[in-house]
């Protein structure tokens, strides 16, 4: 019985971290699919940008503190008791259902907020170091170069998690968490962002950069601005007799 509720407790941690929030706000507040604007990322830095920040509170409410925490909470002793080893895999779920939504043809987030769910479950110390790292990391880019970029912030602060979950001497099994949480969001950045920039790669000292870039900015140019206020062109009537940015 309890395999059973193991399998199916993370089978629908899966869907449930698959729901695509801010994909589906977007729609409804502006009509938009995000995923044709900006980064193309459907989390909370694209929504924000081309949505409204005033709506990204639904989306963190519902992202950070209802996605990522109640699979969890589930498998729990609070609930199912399945033990951590469930709670772990229930945590991957979620996040990889994130990224890759069943509900959106696999594409979907970065998982860099719903993890501070699923990571504040495990640990409350753990998620404040990662939170206060990227915020510290965050803010130093912008004193150094006077611009805004969480991106960088995000990897490298999950960069360090693994590091800070043996430091804080969490269990073993949260400390590989962190270590998947990190292959996952790495394969995601490397995956996820327009196939065509491979087309202009035609030497490996090239195809290295683009992968340094898409790891380190999650995105393909290292001008941030032109990437995340990009918009689809959109056919007019003939009568406009062009083409324009979709608004």
């Amino acid at each position: 019985m309890d395999s059973l509720a193991s399998v199916l407790v993370v089978v629908g941690a899966y869907f449930f971290g698959a729901i695509p929030t801010a994909y589906w706000l977007g729609r409804l507040i502006r009509g938009i699919d995000l995923r044709q604007y900006g980064s193309g990322n459907v989390g909370i830095s694209n929504f924000a940008r081309h949505v409204g920040k005033k709506w990204t509170i639904a989306v963190i409410a519902f992202d950070v503190a209802i996605k990522g925490p109640l699979p969890i909470i589930i498998a729990s002793s609070k609930v199912l008791d399945l033990g951590l080893t469930v709670e772990v895999a229930v945590g991957m779920a979620v996040i990889i259902g994130h990224n890759w939504s069943v509900f959106i043809r696999f594409s979907g987030g970065r998982g860099m907020g719903t993890v501070l769910g699923v990571v504040g479950s495990f640990s409350f110390y753990l998620v404040w170091m990662y939170l206060l790292t990227s915020l510290t990391i965050w803010l130093s880019i912008r004193a150094v170069t006077g611009r805004w970029d969480s991106s960088l912030s995000w990897i490298l602060a999950a960069m360090l998690l693994p590091v800070y979950a043996v430091v804080i001497q969490l269990p073993m099994i949260i400390t590989l968490y962190t270590l998947a949480f990190l292959v996952v969001t790495i394969i995601k950045r490397v995956t996820s962002n327009d196939p065509s920039y491979w087309a202009e790669v035609g030497t490996v000292k090239a195809a290295v950069k683009l992968l340094a870039i898409r790891i380190m900015f999650d995105r393909d140019t290292l001008a941030k601005e032109s990437w995340v206020e990009r918009k689809p062109i959109l056919p007019v009537s003939s009568s406009d007799g062009a083409s324009k940015e979709g608004q």
